[in-house]
């Protein structure tokens, strides 16, 4: 009885330390695999920040003689920059 009691401790003490010994290396892998599923730029520059001329002149010819609408979109101030460039190249305030 005493060498079971005996062994029973010895496993329950060496999965307990072996345990809390591989949690900081856990914790180091779960940071990892997240780490790398963020994307990274790498210096990649996909042109959207660019302004094009042919894109104003392409709403103004499209444009025609309608008039500029008026749009009360209170998630106007939320737009992208572009977003807003498109909506006054297509005639939208």
């Amino acid at each position: 009885m005493l060498l079971r009691v005996c062994l029973l401790l010895t496993v329950c003490s060496t999965l307990a330390s072996a345990g809390c010994s591989q949690f900081p290396l856990m914790k180091d892998a779960f940071s990892q695999s997240f780490a790398s599923m963020k994307p990274d730029s790498g210096g990649y520059d996909d042109g959207t920040d660019e302004v094009d001329g042919w894109v104003s002149e392409a709403g103004v010819e499209a444009r025609g003689d309608r008039p500029i609408e008026v749009d009360n979109d209170p998630f106007r101030a939320l737009m992208s920059p572009k977003a807003k460039s498109i909506e006054r190249n297509l005639g939208i305030q």
